[in-house]
């Protein structure tokens, strides 16, 4: 801008003509005032740093701003760099990563183009325009964006993994147009031929790539369903199942005895379950599945279980417990030399990792840790795991009195199932062994009446047991989205009735972004109910006394429950009101 309009210090001369139309540009928005117009062009005429760099860390305006006003200043287009932004592999080969992250761009050409857009954070950086020139040998175009957004297209068009999920709809698109629609195969395919079409580089490939995308995203679980035209396929992540691309249905056989034939299962035998393990290498690490197969009406039913080491959290400080109290707590009770710790909960909330992590705690060279397991599921080092082979008489309780001959200090059972074991994990535990287990039960307070149920005498429940844990899992709001929300008059009053204070909180929710899958969510931790087996409660479990009157002398004697426990994720802000109020109902 220019004429009577136009605003800068006495020292115009060392500010740069490109600085003074940003920032008259800016005023001329109301983005600027005068005083602020002075303030930066002083900054710019001591240190000859760019004019948007300077009104960015000075709070004046937004990154988003200036981009915004370059592109209209040198009449370039403005890339909003959206969720839904890809970038073409072409594009990604044509401009290095090394490249990209020094001069902070990114290359776009459009089908038909014989030019490349450089998306760019300053336009004017002819050093950035010059590289991808000589790279490219191409016409270069400019167009304006943030850095922020920039660098985050980067960061996830140049991953290794970036593009499974585009390859696998290729696949998908290619076999759709060459092969049309087509009848399930399962009934006219013997073993030989499936295991020919098992290899087909398609087969190979689809496999391969959905492997990689579990892992990518932090699937514990792929389901592969056959439907009666198609094939549904869905991930587990964390906690909650949500669909990916599937593959035709004409490819599905050849999918499962691909899947099959890795993880060393009878191909042939498609009437009854089956059971295997296979082991894969993805970006140095070796990753391991467990296989199931279920006979369904229109074919196999393939569930996989993703162990991936890397994503294991085996850190008693990192799994969630809070207040720091109930953490003190539950080591000074694994430092007990004899007595039973029980943890309890529905499959799928996290018992396993919890007494792993108590295991790893406990781990040291004076102690001999043993375990009966059924599977292994994570391969503890320095510690001794059994794996359970009912077929073969290698049950729990048998399991249990071989390794109670292996000289332990520490057991871990794990699943208490019935009575017999329960005896002898209580008899371990009177004659010096400390015995981690776990107990299928809703709650703490159970725990007790449902060994009665199963046969123990209520003696010598007393006698054996220290803590009951009852836990749950509770998904992580995504630390990239997260933004404040106001609750619903219904929510706030559902969140007085338990908890008065709850309406001074601030609120969260995720918007959903690439890091979380759209879903607002990204991990889950713990929530708690801790129960220490001290005097009082010993004498409720000699006399039989009720749940209901368990868990009230328990609440009195200073437990505290799942519900009041997820509350404090919800007062620390990492998590949302929807999440904390689904383990309520287990409250009772």
């Amino acid at each position: 801008m220019a004429g009577e309009d136009a605003i800068g210090p006495v020292s115009g001369a060392r500010v740069p003509a490109a600085a003074r139309r940003l920032c008259d540009l800016l005023h001329a928005r109301g983005r600027l005032t005068p005083e602020q117009v002075e303030r930066v062009f002083d900054i710019i005429a001591q240190s000859g740093r760019p004019a948007g760099d300077v009104i960015v860390d000075l709070g004046y305006a937004d990154e988003d701003a200036v981009a915004r006003a370059l592109a209209d200043i040198y009449g370039l287009p403005f890339y909003e760099l959206g969720p839904d932004f890809k970038l073409q592999p072409e594009d990604i080969a044509l401009v290095p990563e090394r490249v990209a992250r020094r001069h902070l761009v990114c290359a776009v050409r459009k089908p038909g183009e014989s030019f490349l857009t450089l998306v760019m954070k300053d336009p004017l950086d002819l050093a950035a325009v010059d590289a991808v020139r000589s790279l490219t040998s191409m016409e270069i175009r400019r167009a304006v964006s943030t850095a922020e957004r920039i660098r985050r297209v980067i960061d996830r068009e140049y991953r290794p993994d970036a593009h499974i999920e585009r390859n696998l709809q290729d696949i998908v698109q290619t076999e759709q147009i060459e092969s049309g629609p087509a009848e399930p195969a399962e009934a006219v395919l013997d073993a030989d031929q499936l295991r020919i079409l098992a290899n087909d580089a398609p087969v190979v490939k689809f496999v391969n790539l959905l492997l990689m995308q579990a892992v990518r995203d932090r699937a514990s679980d792929i389901h592969l369903e056959p439907q009666e035209t198609d094939v549904r396929i869905r991930f587990r992540v964390d906690g909650v199942l949500r669909e990916v691309t599937p593959p035709p249905r004409r490819l599905y056989p050849a999918i499962v005895t691909r899947i099959k034939i890795l993880a060393e299962m009878d191909i042939s035998e498609r009437r009854i379950p089956l059971d295997g393990r296979l082991k894969f290498r993805l970006q140095g690490r070796e990753i391991d599945v467990r296989v199931s197969s279920l006979p369904l009406v229109f074919g196999e039913k393939i569930v996989m279980r993703i162990l991936d080491r890397a994503s294991l959290v085996v850190d008693l400080d990192k799994i969630g417990f809070d207040p720091p109290e109930m953490l003190h707590r539950f080591k000074k009770i694994l430092e007990s030399p004899n007595g039973i710790i029980l943890l309890t909960g529905p499959t799928g909330s996290g018992k396993t990792t919890t007494l792993y992590s108590a295991l790893s705690y406990l781990n040291s060279p004076e102690v001999n840790i043993q375990t009966v397991e059924d599977p292994v599921e994570y391969v503890l080092k320095g510690i001794n795991q059994t794996h359970v082979h009912a077929k073969v008489g290698m049950t729990f309780a048998n399991a249990l009195r071989a390794i109670l001959r292996q000289d332990p200090d520490i057991c871990l059972i794990g699943e208490i199932r019935d009575e017999e074991t329960a005896r002898i994990a209580m008899q371990a535990s009177l004659t010096g062994h400390l015995v981690l287990s776990t107990l299928h039960t809703n709650d703490a307070p159970t725990a007790f009446s449902r060994l009665r149920d199963i046969g123990i005498e209520p003696y010598l429940i007393a006698a054996t047991l220290r803590l009951v844990i009852a836990q749950r899992l509770i998904r992580l709001i995504c630390p990239r989205c997260k933004r404040e929300t106001t609750p619903t008059d219904e929510q706030l009053a559902a969140l007085e009735v338990v908890c008065p204070e709850s309406r001074r909180w601030t609120f969260y929710r995720g918007e959903g972004c690439d890091a979380c899958g759209r879903t607002g969510y990204r991990g889950r931790q713990a929530v708690f109910e801790f129960l220490e087996v001290t005097t009082p409660i010993r004498e409720l479990i000699v006399r039989r006394a009720s749940d209901v009157e368990m868990r009230e002398t328990a609440v009195r004697l200073g437990m505290e429950t799942l519900v009041r426990n997820s509350l404090r994720k919800l007062e620390h802000g990492l998590t949302t009101i929807e999440e904390a109020m689904a383990i309520w109902p287990t409250e009772g």
